[in-house]
C-alpha cells in the first residue's frame, strides 16, 4: 500500500430546484453541501443523490475530483470557482487523472472504493456557476474526474490519507480513457482493449460503443461542445 494522496473536502447533498445565473429553473444535485464526515455505503454518502437516476448508480456512487485540477481551470476562467464546483462527493490530492487507473482499489478513510470510470461532464455545469464555457474549458485540459463504485463501506472524514490499496493493470489511466472517448474513436482495436478491461463500468463501455458509431456517421460526439 502506498499513500496518494489527502482528501480536502468531502460533500454530499440532494436534488433541489433553483433559478441558475441565467435566469431558468434548474432542478439539480450538483450544488452539495460540506460535511465533515459521513458513511460511504454501497449506495454513496447518506443523502446524497442525483437528478438523473443512471448518475447515482452502484458503479457511480463516489465522485472524485482532483484538488490540483481548480488551479489551472480557474486561470483560464480568470474566477475563483466554489467547492464542489463539479457535483463531487470527495475532492482529494493526488488523484489527477493521469494518475489514475480503472481498477484501483483507494482506501479512504476507514472505506474502499474502487474507479470504475472517468466523468462525462454535460451542461448543468456551467448553467450552475454561470459559465457555459467552462465544459469547454475542461475538456481541452483534460480534466474529468471519475467516479467510483464502494467496496468496503466505511465512515470517511476530510482530512483522511488516500492510500492505493492496490493496482489491477496500470495501462489505461482516466486520462487516457478521456483521451479515447473524444479524439480515439477510430482505431477499433484500441477501443476492443479498452471494453475489455474488467473493472471499467458497463455504462462506459456501451458509450464507447456508442461514441464509436456517431463517429462513423460524421455526427459530433457530444452536444454538449457544439457551439462553446
Amino acid at each position: 500500500m502506498s499513500r496518494q494522496g489527502m482528501i480536502v473536502g468531502l460533500f454530499s447533498g440532494s436534488v433541489k430546484k433553483f433559478v441558475a445565473p441565467d435566469g431558468h429553473p434548474l432542478t439539480t444535485a450538483i450544488r452539495k453541501s460540506p460535511i465533515a464526515s459521513g458513511l460511504l455505503a454501497a449506495s454513496g454518502f447518506l443523502g446524497d443523490a442525483s437528478a438523473e437516476p443512471d448518475h447515482h448508480t452502484a458503479d457511480k456512487a463516489v465522485h472524485l475530483f482532483a484538488d490540483e485540477n481548480y488551479s489551472p481551470v480557474e486561470a483560464r476562467l480568470g474566477v475563483a470557482l466554489p467547492r464542489p464546483a463539479f457535483g463531487e462527493n470527495l475532492v482529494a490530492t493526488g488523484i489527477r487523472e493521469e494518475h489514475v487507473y480503472v481498477g484501483d482499489h483507494f482506501q479512504v478513510g476507514e472505506a474502499v472504493v474502487c474507479v470504475t470510470q472517468p466523468t462525462e461532464r454535460c451542461r448543468t455545469i456551467g448553467r450552475s456557476v454561470g459559465m457555459p464555457k467552462i465544459l469547454k474549458v475542461l475538456h481541452e485540459l483534460e480534466v474529468c474526474g471519475f467516479y467510483a463504485r464502494v467496496a468496503e463501506p466505511g465512515r470517511v472524514a476530510s482530512g483522511d490519507p488516500l492510500i492505493l490499496r492496490s493496482r489491477a493493470q496500470s495501462t489505461w489511466s482516466i486520462k487516457r480513457l478521456h483521451q479515447l472517448m473524444f479524439h480515439g474513436l477510430a482505431n477499433g482495436h484500441v477501443v476492443e482493449e479498452a471494453i475489455a478491461i474488467e473493472d471499467l463500468s458497463a455504462e462506459w463501455k456501451s458509450r464507447l460503443e456508442t461514441m464509436r458509431g456517431r463517429l462513423q456517421r460524421g455526427e459530433p460526439l457530444s452536444s454538449n461542445l457544439v457551439d462553446l
